[in-house]
């Protein structure tokens, strides 16, 4: 079949002498990504910058794979408002450290006790905070480490956004839905309110 196959998010070229492998989007993507400017932490938007790299790195076996997807990568958190400096910088240095190799660091790291904790993300104050809180632990603890994560929440989680429908206006029904095409049902149940003017 043209000598090609998608299978999961990798793309397979079978060509001689070897097979090249390049990311898989389905026809469905629609490009849809974290909006730059949505109420969430920096490192989130950075976190999803270079996951999506490291994905195209891991992916491709050849160069010119890899720069063709991270065109196409940035072509699409740029239409997510992503800056282009942004999206450069993580690309720069995920690239920076792919070229580096590992260094004793990570023995050093190990030795050390990590504690992460939650907090839930209000804006810049939780960034101040998790900037002091890290600061006053390296200060006093020094085989102690703290990695502070924000959740993120919407306005639904506050409150409802729409009106409850009144308990003796639920009408509890029990419903079902016949395929004309191939016969296939579905039951369901509501406890949305029905007029007595559309009611049949």
């Amino acid at each position: 079949m043209d000598h090609k196959l998608p299978f999961l998010d990798v793309f397979i070229h079978n060509h001689s002498p070897g097979a090249i492998t390049t990311v898989f989007r389905k026809k469905t993507f629609t490009g849809l990504l974290t909006n730059y400017f949505s109420f969430t932490a920096l490192s989130y938007k950075i976190g999803l910058v270079r996951t999506l790299i490291d994905r195209t790195f891991k992916i491709n076996n050849t160069l010119s794979g890899f720069h063709n997807d991270v065109k196409h990568l940035t072509f699409i958190l740029r239409k997510n408002l992503f800056p282009t400096h942004l999206i450069d910088k993580v690309l720069n240095q995920y690239i920076t450290r792919a070229q580096t190799p590992s260094s004793d660091s990570d023995q050093v790291q190990s030795s050390v006790t990590v504690k992460y904790f939650k907090l839930p993300y209000v804006g810049p104050f939780s960034t101040v905070a998790q900037r002091r809180l890290r600061k006053l632990v390296k200060q006093f603890c020094f085989d102690l480490d703290i990695r502070l994560t924000f959740s993120s929440f919407k306005i639904r989680n506050m409150f409802s956004v729409k009106d409850p429908v009144p308990f003796h206006l639920r009408s509890r029904i029990v419903y079902q839905f016949t395929c004309a095409g191939c016969n296939a049902c579905y039951v369901g149940e509501t406890f949305r309110h029905i007029s007595p003017d559309t009611h049949s």
